[in-house]
């Protein structure tokens, strides 16, 4: 477990919610300095944490009921095969690179699903 995800469970363990699943992520092709992210699930929510060049990561969360849809794909590209997720909320599309394994990158998207559905 890396600190970034270490630092979103247990931002969340000590907020009282159980996270379901978590995923590591970037924004960009290639993982860059104060790119790396943590995507979580937990109390019904989809959460962020961003890691800051200087200082704290910084935490932000969402209701399920407002992402409308998840779906990840692997791609090719120049710098090489990867799974790139894509999450819509409220009309826009975030879109990240996956750092995780397949294992994890298919908990994260069920359990997303599993939350929009009220099912999860």
């Amino acid at each position: 477990m890396d600190a970034l995800v270490a630092f979103l469970v247990g931002q969340l363990t000590q907020d009282g919610f159980a996270p379901v699943t978590v995923l590591r992520v970037t924004q960009g092709r290639v993982p860059a300095p104060g790119s790396a992210q943590a995507l979580g699930i937990a109390g019904g929510r989809l959460w962020l944490a961003h890691a800051q060049l200087i200082g704290q990561p910084t935490l932000a969360g969402v209701d399920l009921t407002r992402v409308r849809g998840v779906d990840v794909r692997s791609v090719r590209r120049l710098t090489g095969q990867r799974r790139e997720l894509s999450a819509w909320v409220d009309g826009s599309t975030l879109r990240f690179t996956v750092l995780d394994d397949e294992a994890a990158t298919a908990a994260f998207v069920a359990a997303a699903r599993g939350g929009q559905t009220g099912s999860g």
